[in-house]
């Protein structure tokens, strides 16, 4: 084993312990780039955020596909859980605010609760959603967030590029544990997708957040490990939809 994939591992240890991390209060500071709204137009100001789901079972499903995910995009952000009966929601947001973590995702416990009850696959739509915002914590750590944001007056190819990520990532389960339906994420996303185009939050059309994460998929599914190449496929594809 090379000493970057020991230290990653190491790394990948820290962020375990920390995923399911205390009780913390967290707010978006003004200079962060703006959270992804998944559903409404919930605010990231002074969010609980809880070191649990509520079924400690599920924690350690949670937690081990946490990590897969990490492992696949290259990055530690902390993990955490929030009440979101409110509007169902889950976001990304470039602040350490875990120790031993870079970058922070939040997952509200109403969404979670829904996607998995939404039918036998439900897991695999939570996996992808979560894919989804550690693909944004990516974005905010390379080169990709820049792009993908210059001149834009909307989210939609950041988006767009994170649905990409998620896809990709899929198709890496897909090798990992066999046969998954993808349909039931699919589903999801069609779902999420919307046509407020002049909207600063627009997430891309259903059609269109379907396209690209079927695209990111067939990628995923090739087994390339490369993030930053498969990365830069997923930007050289949104920018043309």
């Amino acid at each position: 084993m090379n000493s970057n994939r020991r230290q990653f591992l190491k790394n990948t240890a820290l962020f375990s312990a920390a995923l399911l991390c205390s009780r913390h209060v967290c707010a978006r500071t003004s200079n962060s780039p703006r959270a992804c709204s998944l559903r409404g137009g919930l605010q990231a100001n002074g969010i609980e955020m809880f070191r649990t789901s509520g079924n400690s079972d599920l924690d350690r499903s949670i937690n081990l596909e946490l990590t897969h995910i990490a492992e696949s995009f290259k990055v530690l952000p902390g993990f955490g859980f929030y009440d979101d009966s409110d509007g169902q929601n889950a976001f990304a947001l470039d602040e350490d605010l875990i120790p031993n973590t870079k970058g922070t995702v939040i997952f509200g416990k109403q969404l979670l609760s829904d996607e998995l009850a939404s039918n036998e696959w439900g897991g695999l739509a939570v996996a992808g959603i979560m894919a989804h915002e550690f693909g944004h914590i990516f974005q905010y750590q390379s080169k990709f967030y820049s792009l993908l944001t210059q001149s834009q007056s909307t989210d939609r190819l950041l988006e767009l590029h994170a649905d990409y990520l998620a896809g990709y990532y899929l198709g890496l389960k897909r090798l990992r544990s066999g046969e998954i339906d993808i349909k039931a994420f699919v589903d999801s996303l069609y779902l999420l997708g919307d046509n407020d185009f002049n909207s600063p939050d627009h997430h891309g059309t259903p059609i269109e957040r379907e396209q690209v994460m079927l695209a990111g998929y067939k990628i995923g599914l090739t087994n390339n490990s490369d993030i930053q190449q498969v990365a830069e496929m997923g930007m050289n594809l949104v920018i043309t939809i």
